[in-house]
């Protein structure tokens, strides 16, 4: 029988999902970058598996983000709560369009460029 992934596994996992398919990346794709295999990433996506400190660290990297982004954000509201998300997410756009994107954003709600 098949334990359920852990609350913290779940959080972590769907982070990583969210984040991927945000860059547009297939999980072929991700793990690719980050040096580990597609099924492996499929069970961490998943919750199934909790990578060990050197895999986190490949796949952040692989993400374009910090370690720490990767668990801060692991605790708030994944892509399918937030519309805005989701839909960006259904775009497939590249990083240079997700960093346009946020540039827009952050000049709009912010009054200016960063």
């Amino acid at each position: 029988m098949r334990q359920r992934p852990s609350k913290v596994a779940s959080q972590l996992g769907q982070r990583v999902c969210d984040l991927r398919k945000t860059l547009s990346l297939t999980q072929e794709k991700l793990a690719k970058k980050a040096g580990i295999g597609f099924p492996y990433l499929s069970m961490i996506e998943r919750g199934y598996r909790t990578p060990h400190l050197e895999t986190l660290v490949r796949i952040a990297a692989a993400l374009g983000v910090s370690l720490s982004q990767l668990f801060i954000e692991a605790h708030e509201p994944s892509a399918n709560d937030l519309p805005l998300l989701s839909y960006l997410g259904t775009l497939r756009l590249s990083s240079d369009d997700v960093k346009a994107v946020l540039l827009v954003a952050r000049a709009m709600f912010k009054g200016g460029p960063p």
